[in-house]
């Protein structure tokens, strides 16, 4: 059985992504060199990894018995080089993560700890939730949800309360707090299925007895803001991490029933290595991500005063 670190990685990608053609792109792959690659593995390994149904393919059972080891594999790799890296005394390296929650508060982070360790390198990638917060291939993993996480290999960072973001015009924003049932019928600005937060505000909705009716998607919390402000529709807003949607023409109003809250977490690989810079930042996150967040909220606040 001759199999390859390559096949392992092509597969691994495409399986996550169960699209050839997106993974060939991120891979920097032609689609019949990818093809290839994973033909020559299920050769190897004597089974079909995929479903095949025309142009899209779903990982069969097979396949993922060989995700869940290849990733292991690739781990341990990955760990081990780090390692070395770390034995050698190299300083210099690149932390990475993955982040589906408060983007906006870890470029000030990282800022803030460059300031301290100017001879880091950060790589930041944006992912939509999987819902797997132990499957990633970066260093760490920003996630959210409606619990508190604490385990051996992850951290709950933040909890904050989630606003309702209403147009100034509505009538309800001249009360002190609302019930997000009373909200069934109107439009929802929301970000994408499958991000942190649309998740989660999708959970209190069902709490409330309803579906929310989307008005609009967006990953911005400024488009977001516009279009409240517009008088388009309404959206859910988190206190502190997303205290830039204020200003004039929006009320942020408290939601009475159901409470709704989110906390952030901060998630590494349960198995490998995590090199010293890396566990530093891991420290100084622990330490400071909720006294930076706060910082920055207060700011904006500020700012929206003006």
């Amino acid at each position: 059985m001759a199999i390859t670190i390559s096949e392992l990685e092509y597969f691994s990608k495409t399986a996550e992504l169960q699209n050839i053609t997106k993974a060939a792109e991120v891979l920097h792959l032609t689609q019949p060199s990818l093809s290839r690659s994973i033909s020559s593995l299920e050769t190897s390994l004597n089974v079909k990894l995929f479903d095949r149904s025309g142009r899209s393919i779903t990982l069969n059972d097979y396949g993922k018995i060989v995700y869940s080891h290849a990733n292991k594999i690739l781990t341990q790799l990955q760990a081990m080089e780090n390692e070395l890296n770390d034995a050698s005394q190299k300083e210099e390296r690149t932390i990475s993560i993955t982040i589906s929650s408060a983007s906006s508060i870890l470029p000030i982070v990282i800022s803030k700890f460059n300031a301290t360790y100017p001879d880091t390198h950060f790589s930041v990638q944006q992912s939509a939730s999987t819902g797997n917060y132990n499957d990633f291939s970066t260093d760490f993993n920003f996630f959210s949800t409606t619990t508190p996480v604490h385990n051996n290999h992850t951290v709950t960072l933040l909890k904050e309360d989630l606003l309702l973001a209403v147009p100034q015009s509505y009538p309800q924003a001249q009360k002190a707090s609302v019930r997000l049932e009373d909200f069934a019928n109107y439009g929802f600005i929301s970000l994408q299925a499958g991000k942190d937060l649309r998740t989660i505000a999708d959970h209190y909705c069902s709490e409330a007895g309803f579906i929310p009716s989307i008005f609009l998607e967006s990953d911005s919390p400024f488009t977001i803001r516009e279009f409240i402000k517009a008088g388009l529709g309404i959206a859910f807003v988190p206190e502190i991490t997303w205290s830039q949607v204020r200003g004039k023409g929006i009320k942020l109003m408290p939601i009475q029933m159901p409470k709704c809250v989110r906390y952030i977490h901060l998630s590494w690989h349960q198995a490998g290595y995590l090199p010293k810079q890396a566990a530093r930042f891991r420290n100084f996150l622990i330490n400071h991500f909720e006294e930076f967040a706060v910082l920055n909220a207060k700011g904006n606040r500020n700012e929206s005063e003006k």
